[in-house]
C-alpha cells in the first residue's frame, strides 16, 4: 500500500490543503472531490486517530457532512427500485428513511445547541435518542438473523459479513452518543456541544453510506436471488421480531400463499429414561428456564428452543447456518477457538457471564460426545441468573420461608 492510500494520511493532507478561512459550505465542494473513493467506514477509523493527533472536531464534522450530503444526493437521484408495500425489502427501506430522519433531527438539535452557546433548549430529541436506537436494533436484527442467512443459502457470503461488521461500527457510534448525552450534566457546555455535533455528524455519514450499500447493492441482489416462498418465510420471521421503529405493518401484497413444508415427525420418541410425544417434548423444551441451541459436529445450527423470555433472539433462518456466520466478525475468532478446542479434546466446556440491561446472563458452551466419545457438536445454554444470585437462606415449600 502506498503512503497516500492510507485514509489517515490522505485526509490529513486534504485538511492541510483547505483554506480554513472559507465557510463550511465553501469548503464542502473541495472536500467532496478530494474524499472521492474513500469508504466512510475506513474514514471513520482514520478520523478517530486524527482526533487523537489533534485534528479539530470541526474539521471532522465538515468531512462527515460532505460525505452525508454527497451520498444523499446520489440516493435521491435514483428511483426506488421496489414499490411493493408488504415486501420485507420495502419495509427495510422504509426503516432506513425513518432512522435517517431521526438522526437528521438529532443533527439539527446539535447545531441548535452549538449556535446557542451550549443552551439545550428543547432537548426532546436527545432524550428520545436512547429509546429510538434501542427500538431500531430490530431493523439490524432482522437483517442479521433472517435476510443474511437466506442470502448465505445462495452462496452469497461476503456482502452479509461485511455489512454485519458495519452494523457493529454503527452500534459503537450510537453507544458513544448515548454515553455523551448521559455525561452532559458533568461537562462544560463549550466542551459538550462540539463533541456532540461531531459524533452525530459521524453517525449520520456512516448511516447514509451503509444504507446506500444495502439499498443499491444488497437488496437488488436479494430480490434477484430469493423466490416468493423464501420471502414469505422472511416476512413471517420479520413480523416475529417486530418493526425497527414506527414503520407501518404492511399486508402481503404480491406474495403467494405457499406455506413452509413440514417434515413428518415421529409421534413418540423413545429415550432411556422414558417416552415422549413430539408435542410433549416441544412443550418441555419451550418451558425450560434457559435457552438451548444445538450446533452439530459440522458447526451448523440444528435446533434452538423458543421460550417467550429468550435472551438472545433466534429465527428459523439460522437453521443450517454455520455458527461462525451467526456472530459478528469481531467475536468469530473466540467462537472458532472454542470449537477447535472441543474437537481436539482440550476442553469440554466454556463459560461466560455478562451484564445486559440490568440482568446477569450466564452463557455456557458444552461439548457433546456420543457413547464412543466422538465429538458430535455443541450445546449452548444461556440463562438469566439475576434472581438465583439474589437468593439467601432457604425456602423448602411453597409459602414457607
Amino acid at each position: 500500500m502506498r503512503l497516500d492510500d492510507d485514509p489517515k494520511v490522505r485526509v490529513k493532507a486534504i485538511l492541510g490543503s483547505l483554506d480554513k478561512r472559507k465557510s463550511p459550505d465553501e469548503m464542502e465542494g473541495p472536500l467532496r472531490e478530494l474524499l472521492e473513493n474513500i469508504d466512510p467506514f475506513e474514514l471513520d477509523r482514520a478520523e478517530e486517530e486524527l482526533i487523537d493527533d489533534g485534528v479539530t472536531l470541526d474539521d471532522i464534522k465538515h468531512i462527515c457532512d460532505a460525505h452525508s450530503r454527497a451520498i444523499t444526493e446520489v440516493t435521491e437521484a435514483q428511483e426506488n427500485f421496489l414499490e411493493l408495500p408488504g415486501h420485507p425489502i420495502y419495509t427495510l427501506m422504509e426503516e432506513h428513511l425513518n432512522i435517517l430522519r431521526f438522526v437528521e433531527g438529532l443533527r439539527a438539535s446539535a447545531r441548535a445547541i452549538r449556535e446557542d452557546d451550549g443552551d439545550m433548549g428543547d432537548n426532546t430529541t436527545l432524550s428520545e435518542f436512547g429509546p429510538f436506537m434501542k427500538e431500531s436494533q430490530k431493523h439490524f436484527q432482522r437483517e442479521e438473523d433472517v435476510l443474511f442467512p437466506l442470502l448465505e443459502r445462495h452462496r452469497m457470503m461476503r456482502a452479509p459479513a461485511a455489512l454485519w461488521s458495519e452494523h457493529d461500527v454503527l452500534r459503537s457510534k450510537e453507544k458513544e452518543i448515548s454515553q455523551l448525552i448521559a455525561k452532559r450534566g458533568s461537562m462544560r457546555s463549550e466542551d459538550f456541544a462540539p463533541a456532540f455535533e461531531c459524533r452525530v455528524a459521524q453517525l449520520l455519514s456512516l448511516l447514509n453510506a451503509h444504507f446506500y450499500k444495502e439499498n443499491h447493492e444488497l437488496f437488488p441482489m436479494a430480490i434477484k436471488s430469493l423466490d416468493a416462498h423464501e420471502w414469505n418465510d422472511a416476512k413471517k420471521q420479520f413480523d416475529e421480531i417486530g418493526c425497527g421503529g414506527p414503520v407501518p405493518r404492511h399486508g402481503t401484497v404480491g406474495f403467494t400463499s405457499a406455506e413452509v413444508p413440514t417434515s413428518q415427525i415421529v409421534e413418540e420418541i423413545s429415550m432411556p429414561t422414558g417416552n415422549l410425544t413430539s408435542e410433549e417434548l416441544e412443550m418441555i423444551m419451550d418451558r425450560l428456564p434457559m435457552d438451548l441451541t444445538y450446533v452439530d459436529k459440522d458447526d451448523k445450527v440444528r435446533f434452538f428452543t423458543t421460550s417467550p423470555d429468550r435472551i438472545f433472539g433466534r429465527t428459523p433462518a439460522v437453521i443450517g447456518r454455520k455458527v461462525q456466520d451467526c456472530h459478528p466478525q469481531k467475536s468469530v475468532h473466540v467462537v472458532q477457538q472454542i470449537l477447535d478446542d472441543f474437537k481436539a479434546g482440550k476442553r469440554d466446556q466454556a463459560e461466560f457471564w455478562i451484564d445486559m440491561g440490568g440482568k446477569t446472563v450466564y452463557i455456557r458452551y458444552l461439548a457433546l460426545k456420543d457413547k464412543q466419545g466422538k465429538y458430535q457438536g455443541v450445546l449452548e445454554v444461556t440463562q438469566d441468573i439475576t434472581r438465583p444470585r439474589e437468593l439467601q437462606g432457604e425456602r423448602r415449600l411453597l409459602g414457607e420461608k
